[in-house]
């Protein structure tokens, strides 16, 4: 891959910040103020990354997904269980989830360090947007073992640039009584990958928490 000029990003930015090329009268200023100027910088910067990537084209295909049971001992091992008061009872009877029209947050305030995965959980339940949990994770888990680069997961990287989602709807407990929760990453192989994480660690502004927007 060669990598782009300084001139090559100076043309590309002059471009698109010609306000004339782009009809105003056709965009929705609340959707507009709601989904793009809110947006933080970095997330910005993630999704017109992706989409120059894609040679200004957009990418179709729907964000949907059935979600699946999720047994915490047969996916991670005997002793392993449900913290039942943490769990988020919505997401638990969702049949099926729409990562279009989900929001990946860090739960940070502006400026603000790296936080606990407890407090990170407590803003998400305070918040009251649905917090997606363990059974939209094997749904999102299944889907991408059969589809792979046609999965929602790739299409979710190739239009924002994710590669990073955490499941706060559900806390698991491990034999040893830590408390964790399930979380998929996009690797530098390409290759989706899931994983835990205890919420005692810090957890900074790439640990997005997949839920539902308030």
């Amino acid at each position: 891959m060669k990598v782009v000029t300084q001139n090559q990003a100076f043309e590309v930015i002059n471009r698109c910040g010609n306000g004339t090329l782009i009809d105003w009268q056709q965009i929705d200023g609340e959707k507009l103020q709601a989904n793009v100027i809110s947006l933080p910088p970095e997330e910005i910067g993630r999704r017109m990354t992706a989409f120059i990537k894609n040679g200004m084209n957009f990418i179709f295909g729907g964000l949907k997904f059935a979600t699946a049971p999720f047994d915490p001992i047969k996916f991670l091992g005997k002793g392993w269980s449900i913290v039942q008061k943490d769990q988020d009872k919505v997401s638990v009877a969702l049949t099926e989830v729409d990562l279009g029209s989900a929001n990946f947050t860090s739960s940070l305030k502006e400026g603000e360090t790296p936080i606990k995965g407890e407090e990170k959980l407590a803003r998400l339940k305070a918040s009251g947007a649905i917090r997606y949990g363990a059974t939209v994770f094997m749904g999102l888990w299944q889907d991408y073992q059969a589809r792979k680069t046609e999965s929602v997961l790739e299409k979710l990287y190739q239009q924002n640039g994710t590669t990073f989602i955490a499941f706060l709807g559900d806390v698991i407990l491990s034999p040893d009584g830590d408390r964790s929760v399930l979380y998929v990453y996009r690797d530098d192989d390409g290759e989706w990958h899931w994983d835990y994480d205890w919420l005692g660690n810090d957890w900074d502004g790439g640990n997005l928490a997949a839920c539902s927007q308030v």
